[in-house]
């Protein structure tokens, strides 16, 4: 995510961790203790740089080292518990969901292989959902169409990638998109000959199975009451199926093209990826299944008891993931007999939960519905633009729209939800009233007296809506994790703690706290807090002109962009879009923090006696958890000092485009803002060396590699929450540019800003 660089005010706090001697013969990474000289210096060993290409390789081997790193000794001197390693956490970052609550691997791929031409109509129309017509440039400037997952922006595991080229589809290790997770503590081993001739048996009688109208009913009825005591246990944890949900990694690790190859940026944001339309994709996957009583266009409620699947296409894909386990089961997680067996025994799973697992896949597709149309449509997305789900590579409206799961919570059957914050705090304004005689910022209607019946509670939150939902829409750039340890905030808005953010992130994601696989996200937080930012991957670094750049960034920029600064710089003195700051209101600020505490909580249950069973409970009280897992940022509202925290810089050139937005394309428009162009690029993995960012102008001639995925779009500043106003300091050192076009003059305007003293300034941040 673009960096919230940010105006200058009070003084920063500077807290840093000290670093004893390592263990072993591998130094510690950390940032440098001290850079205060005029040195362009190293963070690998503190000495002056004197050839970049020689620092990128240094720096890239501390990074792999820290990333593989498995001592003891030094682990926990990064801060992780016994038995924890970074290692450890850059594979759970990498190879874990974050939830449990995906669909079946086998049942997936089943869907994303579908032909889109295929002769089944049900089965056509679901494979257009997953697969859309991309056009691919050729070497030469030729292109043709092809049915790809472009759309989503998601892009093969950096392991298929040979020498930097994405290996062809039927030679890649991984049968998933990178940041494509699932977790089943069962190890499978290869099916004899005997063996997998009664396992073929079983899924030929169940393809043959006469009375398919019977799983069809089942669909319909496969109700299970909810009891949250009796069902605890289960909480949190993989079960026997392989769900498939996104890892960390599908959001942070970013990537960029250097020298014809591709280069991957662990903690650094996926400029490409639509994360929140994948959820727009399920939605139309579960709306496909169903005959009648589910309008995905619809910003009206889906009645779940009004829903009538669609016979044709639920027994269409049921036979179809049958024949795929027993004809090609190689295509579901690979060609080794381990693999194969796998894709057998899961899909014999799957089949015979079919029902339970089809009607979930509706149930999301229907409360993904009810959080994005009934709630975000009727509030802050009433406009065309932006859209509630797409058209934003690398960005999320992460709080905005899951304000709508409180909602959804309180429609628990056994009401849990809203028991569980009785138990938790019989105080909460849930109870005792969202008003300004009780201490909130602001009076939420419907919702200002006290109540003492939780089932009243739960529905005047359901009610009260659109009293309390996010009112502007908010779309912002993922953030980048790499150096966690020098920001005392966590967001763009400063809105939680650091030590919450990981799992927070993770239940925003998960949806429901049941669900959340809160082991996992122990470790990323001194994962992250240690994780070095990439180096600027090209030659392209004037030291001696980075070495004039650092004195200007100390005169210009590092009062506000200094480790662990606390100050929330307000938005109207920032100039810039303060959409993002307003987002949060006291309903959803308590409410999304009671289902971050309850995932905590199953956890802490679950695991009594165990290490790390509190990991996740902030230190101090009731208020002081609150404050930690959600700033009161509503009451920043109601004072007028809503607004962004400014971070240090470190990795700044892989986090374009910047402002919290992403509206500026590079860093010398940012500093430059009648440079900014109205609209530009995003998504694309070429980069600009000059003016310091993804390349925003010219689409590229030809894909990255044959058989690469590309995303590209235009991002438009004069939609609402996307304006690239603001943050104009150090504007005065910008050469004259007045009268030439961002785009047509872009060549004239690079040439000017280099020779002045901002092609110092951006040389430094480069090296940084």
């Amino acid at each position: 995510m673009a960096v919230a660089i940010a105006a200058c005010g009070g003084p920063p706090a500077t807290k840093t961790r000290e670093y004893p001697a390592p263990s072993g013969d591998r130094a510690l990474v950390a940032p440098l203790k001290d850079d205060s000289g005029a040195e362009i210096l190293s963070w690998v060993d503190g000495q002056p740089i004197a050839d970049w290409p020689a620092e990128i390789a240094r720096r890239d081997r501390a990074i792999e080292g820290y990333l593989s790193d498995s001592d003891p000794g030094r682990s926990e001197t990064y801060g992780f518990r016994s038995g924890q390693t970074p290692q450890l956490a850059w594979n759970w970052f990498r190879d874990n969901p974050v939830g449990f609550n995906g669909v079946p691997l086998v049942l997936l791929k089943t869907i994303l292989d579908l032909d889109p031409n295929h002769p089944q109509p049900a089965l056509r129309a679901l494979a257009r959902i997953w697969k859309h017509e991309s056009v691919l440039p050729g070497e030469a400037g030729a292109a043709g169409a092809a049915w790809t997952l472009d759309h989503i922006g998601v892009e093969p595991n950096p392991a298929d990638y040979a020498d930097g080229v994405a290996r062809p589809a039927n030679q890649r290790q991984s049968s998933l998109p990178f940041g494509f997770a699932y977790e089943n503590p069962r190890t499978f081993e290869p099916l004899s000959a005997s063996e997998t001739a009664v396992v073929d048996g079983r899924l030929l009688a169940r393809r043959v199975f006469k009375n398919t109208s019977l799983l069809i009913a089942k669909v319909r009825t496969a109700d299970v009451e909810d009891n949250w005591e009796r069902d605890r246990p289960g909480f949190g944890s993989p079960g026997s199926m392989d769900r498939v949900f996104l890892s960390c990694a599908a959001c942070h690790v970013g990537r960029v093209m250097v020298s014809g190859k591709m280069k991957f940026l662990p903690g650094m944001p996926n400029t490409q990826i639509e994360a929140q339309y994948y959820s727009k994709l399920l939605m139309l996957t579960g709306a496909a299944l169903v005959e009648s009583g589910f309008d995905p266009a619809s910003a009206t409620a889906v009645n779940p008891a009004s829903i009538k699947p669609n016979t044709s296409a639920v027994r269409a894909l049921y036979v179809e993931m049958l024949d795929k386990a027993r004809q090609h089961p190689e295509t579901m997680y690979g060609p080794s007999p381990a693999q194969i067996a796998r894709a057998k025994v899961q899909t014999l799973a799957v089949a015979d939960a079919f029902p339970s697992v089809i009607k979930d896949l509706i149930a999301v597709g229907v409360k993904t519905h009810f959080i994005y149309h009934v709630v975000a449509k009727n509030n802050a997305y009433k406009q065309a633009k932006p859209d509630v789900f797409e058209d934003r590579p690398g960005q999320m409206d992460a709080f905005g729209v899951a304000s709508g799961l409180v909602a959804i919570h309180t429609r628990r059957p056994d009401n849990s939800f809203l028991e569980f914050i009785r138990r938790d705090n019989p105080a909460s304004p849930f109870f005792t009233g969202f008003s300004k005689a009780n201490g909130l910022p602001t009076d939420t209607p419907g919702m200002t007296a006290p109540v003492t019946d939780a089932k009243v509670a739960a529905d005047r939150v359901f009610k009260n809506v659109a009293a309390w939902a996010p009112p502007v829409p908010a779309p912002i750039d993922i953030k980048s994790v790499n150096w966690a340890i020098e920001r005392y905030h966590a967001n763009w808005d400063g809105n939680q703690g650091a030590s919450s953010r990981t799992l927070a992130s993770g239940a925003s994601a998960t949806g429901d706290p049941r669900m959340v696989n809160v082991r996992i996200h122990e470790p990323l937080n001194p994962f992250i807090d240690n994780l070095p930012p990439p180096p600027y991957p090209f030659a392209s670094v004037d030291l001696a002109k980075a070495k004039e750049g650092k004195a200007i960034f100390k005169e210009k920029c590092a009062t506000c962009h200094a480790p662990r600064n606390q100050t929330i710089y307000s938005a109207a003195t920032l100039g810039v879009d303060a959409n993002r700051t307003m987002v949060n209101t006291s309903v959803s600020r308590y409410g999304l923090a009671a289902l971050v505490f309850e995932a905590c909580s199953i956890y802490g249950l679950n695991h009594q006696g165990k290490p790390g069973a509190d990991w996740c409970v902030p230190k101090g009280d009731w208020q002081a958890r609150l404050d930690e897992y959600f700033r009161d940022t509503p009451k920043r509202v109601a004072e007028g000092t809503n607004g962004y925290k400014a971070d240090a810089l470190h990795g700044i050139w892989a986090q374009a485009p910047y402002l919290h937005n992403g509206s500026v394309p590079t860093l010398a428009q940012v500093i430059c803002p009648s440079t900014r162009p109205a609209r530009f690029l995003r998504g694309n993995a070429f980069y600009d060396e000059a003016l310091v960012g993804f390349e925003w102008a010219e689409r590229p001639k030809a894909r990255y590699g044959p058989h690469d995925t590309m995303l590209i779009k235009e991002y438009d500043t004069t939609v609402a929450g996307k304006a690239n106003r603001g943050h104009e300091f150090g504007a005065e050192m910008c050469p004259d540019t007045s009268g030439l076009d961002p785009v047509a003059d872009r060549k004239t305007i690079e040439t000017r800003i280099l020779a002045s003293r901002v092609g110092a300034l951006i040389a430094y941040l480069k090296t940084l």
